[in-house]
């Protein structure tokens, strides 16, 4: 497993706000290119003995060695305690939390299937195998099962990392309806997958022209 180190991340997200001083690209002005401070490990770990779960290493690392959150892809990731706060009454968030150690099962989506999600056909089409339905047993509970919230990216669309079950480690994006679509083979791995994209000034400068051209076209 590749590690992320702070130096190269704070060395990129330094490079990226010199582009993008205004934080104008999407999410930017909610993380503003800054991590927080890691939590003590110690909370994690009281969480997981609790609710009966193992977050996976490298997300632990990550949030208690280099940042608790912050500057990540779209919205940024979310503090640790955050995650742990789906749903708006306390009720729901123990639910939540209580589901985490429950297996992530879902099911391969099918083609007809794709129309009633928010996915575009035409990628489905591309990587089919990429895109999942979980059927939840209990409707009541917020969120899916062994799926720990990360970020979102906006609208209703959500990423979240597997922290029960086969696949464990992976992370998906979801549309919160009931499908997920496979995103990356680990924590480390989406976001160093982000960090690369942000490192090249390229993109960069097109995407940052992209959104000031389309603010533009709103007024």
């Amino acid at each position: 497993m590749e590690e992320l180190f702070y130096e190269r991340i704070a060395a990129v997200l330094d490079q990226a706000h010199r582009i993008d001083q205004k934080c104008e690209l999407f999410g930017a002005s909610k993380h503003q290119y800054r991590l927080n401070p890691p939590i003590d490990e110690t909370v994690v770990r009281a969480v997981e003995e609790r609710y009966n779960f193992r977050l996976p290493e490298d997300y632990v690392c990550f949030i208690t060695k280099i940042a608790n959150g912050g500057a990540g892809p779209d919205y940024g990731i979310m503090p640790f305690e955050e995650s742990l706060m789906t749903g708006a009454y306390n009720c729901f968030q123990e639910a939540y939390k209580r589901s985490l150690k429950k297996p992530f099962t879902p099911r391969r989506m099918m083609l007809e299937e794709v129309e009633k999600f928010s996915f575009f056909k035409a990628a489905y089409e591309q990587e089919p195998d990429k895109y999942f339905i979980y059927e939840k047993e209990d409707d009541d509970i917020c969120g899916t099962d062994g799926f720990f919230l990360l970020g979102t990216r906006g609208c209703q669309w959500d990423f979240g990392l597997i922290v029960s079950g086969g696949r464990t480690g992976q992370v998906f994006d979801t549309d919160n309806e009931g499908a997920y679509a496979f995103t990356a083979h680990s924590f480390n791995e989406f976001y160093r997958e982000w960090l690369d994209w942000l490192s090249d000034t390229e993109n960069v400068q097109r995407e940052l022209e992209k959104w000031r051209k389309l603010r533009l076209g709103r007024k």
